[in-house]
């Protein structure tokens, strides 16, 4: 058969042969050719021609694939970009299992300083400044004596406007910018300015991390001073001495020590280098350093944070590989997941990488799931019935700094802590503590639930709240006593909040009790012995690593965070309850 392209074939003679019909429905042939069978061979048909028979048999077909693929691959898309917000199940959707790594910021290096050098000196009570620039020249940071630590006069810290009273009773610290975004004002504001006028800063000024590295607040019985400075330093040389080779810290940290001669003071609660490591991180992130600042212990923090990522579970849990080993057991894993919620919040609050932020919403949606519903609490694992105020706080203080980097957190999930809080409170006005139902009370609980009520938008002047704080002014810190750097870390953030005259006579007391006991020779230089000039309560079990991270984050109050609450006039005082008059003496009768 002649092609349907080429030019008719002259013969000489008629063809003998019939023409085959041509086949129906072959490109360029009319309906009627394939019956009529015309001899002629048409000419070569145009290539417009032959595409549109070949959509009408098969084309349509793979345009339709296309199509379906196509919507196909958008829903992927969208699943894997929105699903781990919207299921609590830290799902891991990498394919890998395996934790990013992540490098340092490409930043200028500045030579790393001579730890085996530091000293800490003799004290000072000057106006401290902790800054990166401080930190790298290694030395106490020059500043002027503002005030006279040990006057008896209180001068509130000034600053800019007064807050606005009118604002939403929002309470807590819900009036602030959060990632950029400009947050709902109200008491509770956290304005970070400091001026020269007799009232406190507007609130809702400041991002939540805003004041960490830039130098102190103020200076006095309310700020840092020199030597609380130069302590922080200390410890942070302390605890980048004694960080592993692979990147954790250990609550026995003595394996890690840079000299033979150990320093001692290994904790023996238990085994679980999580815990150490989150402990051991967050005084960096509390003095405003990270993996992209360009400071001294960005090695430190970068090691650090990549190897607690990899510890994490696709659930969410940072606790799930144990301790040194797969066959190491967490006793308490909640309080390690607690600790490195708050790191991985802090760390992306502060740098806003992508890389810790993932890792840090599925510990904020393990920490959602592992909460009892009917208690409103946490203890030790996942779902226990029952619960303890001590881990409820770590939990609490957890979900406040996810907030704070501007995740998502659960509102029932944070307010239902109050049915746990209901449970424990003792008091006239139910504003003592304790660690679990009908035990006693104790100021490392109060403490810990005055926080709780704070974060949870308690108005300063609650009754609950007044009566918590004058129990903890009648129980200040002592070293010539037994220590609790554990209590005295959770009542300076309550105290701390209110920046008044009750948090200068704590702050007194607090900071010159902590640099007077640090250690300020030997390989323990920087660090808080847990049993010497006196045992500490706790310090026994987490260690000479857990003294020294609560003290330093106890002593980074002033940059750490910002005061909830914002006074404007004297602050409130709770009021005795009033003594109602007895009701008159009935006359007897009138003798007749």
């Amino acid at each position: 058969m002649a092609s349907l392209i080429d030019p008719p074939a002259e013969t000489s003679a008629p063809a003998e042969a019939p023409v085959a019909p041509l086949k129906q429905g072959s490109p360029g042939v009319r309906q009627a050719d394939a019956v009529d069978a015309d001899p002629t061979p048409p000419g070569p048909v145009p290539v417009l021609a032959r595409l549109r028979e070949w959509f009408r048999e098969d084309g349509y077909w793979y345009a339709t694939s296309a199509v379906v693929h196509a919507i196909g691959f958008v829903i992927f898309a969208l699943v894997v970009t929105f699903l781990p917000h919207l299921l609590p199940t830290g799902l891991d959707l990498s394919g890998t299992g395996e934790a990013p790594e992540f490098q340092a910021a490409e930043q200028q290096d500045t030579q790393a300083p001579d730890f085996a050098k530091f000293e800490l000196g003799n004290p000072r009570e000057k106006t401290g400044n902790i800054s990166t620039e401080a930190l790298r020249e290694m030395q106490a940071p020059a500043g002027k004596a503002v005030y006279i630590d040990d006057s008896t006069e209180y001068e509130p810290a000034g600053g800019g406007m007064a807050t606005e009273p009118g604002g939403a009773p929002l309470g807590g610290i819900g009036g602030f910018t959060v990632a950029g975004v400009q947050g709902i004002g109200g008491r509770g504001g956290v304005g970070g300015g400091q001026g020269t006028s007799k009232y406190p800063g507007m609130g809702g000024s400041e991002i939540g991390f805003g004041l960490r590295g830039k130098g102190s607040r103020a200076g006095g019985g309310s700020g840092p001073t020199r030597d609380t400075d130069r302590a922080v330093l200390g410890g942070l040389v302390w605890l980048a001495k004694h960080q592993g080779p692979n990147g954790a810290w250990s609550l026995q940290h003595s394996r890690f020590c840079p000299t033979r001669q150990s320093c001692g003071g290994q904790g023996t609660y238990m085994q679980s280098d999580a815990a150490a490591t989150a402990l051991a991180l967050l005084p960096f992130l509390g003095a405003g350093q990270t993996h992209q600042t360009n400071g001294p212990f960005k090695k430190e923090i970068t090691k650090g944070l990549n190897w607690l990522i990899k510890q994490q579970a696709p659930d969410g849990n940072l606790a799930h590989r144990g301790g040194r080993s797969a066959d190491d057991v967490e006793r308490k894993p909640m309080y390690t997941h607690a600790l490195g919620t708050l790191v991985l919040c802090e760390a992306y609050g502060m740098t806003r990488d992508p890389k810790v932020g993932g890792p840090a919403s599925r510990a904020v949606r393990f920490i959602e799931l592992a909460q009892n519903q009917s208690t409103g609490a946490w203890r030790y694992h996942a779902q226990d019935p029952d619960g303890d105020t001590s881990v409820v706080g770590w939990q609490v203080m957890a979900l406040k700094s996810a907030q704070m980097a501007g995740l998502g957190v659960n509102s029932v999930t944070l307010e239902s802590p109050r049915k746990w809080l209901r449970s424990v409170a003792v008091g006239r006005n139910q504003g003592l503590f304790c660690y679990r139902p009908y035990e006693r009370e104790s100021p490392s609980m109060t403490a810990v639930g005055q926080l709780c009520l704070q974060y949870m938008g308690s108005a300063p002047d609650d009754a609950a709240l007044l009566e918590g704080k004058q129990y903890l002014m009648a129980n200040l810190p002592d070293g010539n006593l037994q220590r609790d750097i554990y209590y005295w870390y959770y009542a300076t953030l309550v105290l701390h909040n209110y920046l008044d005259q009750d948090w200068d006579k704590w702050n007194r007391v607090m900071r010159r009790t902590l640099v007077n006991t640090q250690v300020r020779e030997g390989c323990g230089t920087g660090s808080w012995d847990p049993d010497h000039p006196t045992l500490d309560r706790w310090g026994s079990a987490g260690g000479r690593l857990y003294m020294t991270s609560l003290s330093v984050l106890t002593l980074e109050v002033y940059y750490r965070y910002m005061p909830l609450f914002r006074l404007n006039g004297p602050p409130p005082t709770l009021q005795a309850p009033e003594k109602k008059a007895p009701p008159p003496a009935e006359k007897p009768p009138a003798e007749k």
